[in-house]
């Protein structure tokens, strides 16, 4: 939003009730919106420190809150709330803390316990490269390297949990047409990175930037499948080998205002008239928000509880797994048969 608007607008949203006449307009749509509810587990830092690796503290000063807040949404849907986390096991991840099964080794029981409440586990891969000559992280979209980031983290998810991945999401909304062919090869099912109405990203990030980024304004607001010649734009060539694109949750754009995203930490007043607008307009067949286990979350906590309650009091929410969206999409097996146990040792 525009910064001066913002200035405007805000002390006097903050005297309206605004969340609450949104909830009002509510209507029923007779078939429940699944929400998926995601969270990136990765470090405290983007840019960390390759010298002193530190524990994942944000990660772990989470957890008591997201059992509170995952309480808090089943009471107004009425319903279980499943999690899928998704788990930093890319280079970036292996350079500094030795291995890219790191993240699994050490909260391997904190892992488990999650999955017995439902939970559902993926991939998060960032695409950092450690420069030496500049000595700092870049972000590197070069194809050759991309694919090299998502192939780590493919093969340390199988080793760490016994099975291949399921779901991924690219960090910083990096896909580039090799991950797609590389996570194709190797059956993962969903992607959960496209967020539909996106430009390039230039200018507005404290690191370096090498590549072209994704240019996601030629992506549709719904499930759908590419390949790696035409991503990010559809393909309606591809068929279910190819994992099933869900965009994170979108709404209407105005110029100069706000773009199509529509992010958790969004001011509670704003985020309740624009969930409305998306419902009310165009609704979705699902939404996805995602979190990402770091301080700025911490910091935001009570505004990104108070936008997850607002869409979980609308009468048709339910929290889905990952597996439960696929499933009627191109009619996989029903989720409850499909083994998810964390056992495996790791290499």
């Amino acid at each position: 939003m525009n910064p001066w608007l913002k200035r405007v607008i805000d002390p006097i949203v903050r005297l309206l009730p605004i969340q609450t006449v949104c909830r009002l307009l509510y209507r029923r749509r007779g078939e429940e919106i699944p929400i998926l509810f995601c969270i990136d587990i990765e470090p405290d830092e983007r840019r960390v420190d390759r010298g002193n690796p530190e524990r994942w503290n944000a990660f772990e000063q989470l957890l008591p809150r997201v059992e509170e807040l995952r309480e808090r949404l089943a009471n107004f849907t009425e319903a279980a709330v499943p999690i899928t986390w998704l788990i930093r096991m890319d280079p970036q991840i292996a350079d500094t803390w030795g291995s890219p099964t790191w993240p699994v080794d050490t909260y391997r029981d904190v892992l488990t316990e999650l999955e017995s409440r439902g939970d559902e586990f993926g991939l998060h891969t960032h695409l950092w490269r450690w420069d030496a000559d500049a000595a700092d992280w870049v972000t590197d979209h070069d194809p050759e390297w991309s694919g090299h980031c998502v192939t780590m983290a493919l093969d340390a998810f199988e080793r760490a949990f016994g099975r291949p991945c399921p779901v991924h999401r690219g960090g910083d909304h990096a896909l580039t047409g090799e991950m797609l062919a590389r996570l194709t090869a190797a059956g993962v099912k969903v992607d959960l990175t496209v967020e539909p109405g996106l430009p390039p990203i230039r200018g507005v990030i404290d690191w370096r930037e090498i590549g072209h980024p994704p240019d996601y304004r030629v992506a549709p607001r719904r499930p759908y499948r590419s390949s790696p010649r035409l991503f990010p734009a559809p393909d309606p060539s591809a068929d279910s080998t190819s994992p099933l694109l869900i965009p994170q949750a979108s709404g209407p754009a105005l110029r100069g205002l706000w773009g199509s995203q529509l992010p958790l930490g969004t001011h509670p007043s704003l985020f309740a008239a624009r969930i409305l607008a998306a419902l009310r307009r165009d609704p979705p067949p699902v939404l996805v928000f995602t979190l990402r286990t770091d301080k700025g979350t911490l910091r935001l906590w009570d505004r990104l509880v108070s936008n997850l309650e607002q869409v979980a009091r609308h009468p048709d929410a339910r929290f889905a797994t990952t597996s439960e969206v696929l499933a009627r999409y191109d009619g996989s097996p029903d989720p409850s048969s499909v083994s998810r146990s964390p056992a495996a040792a790791t290499s």
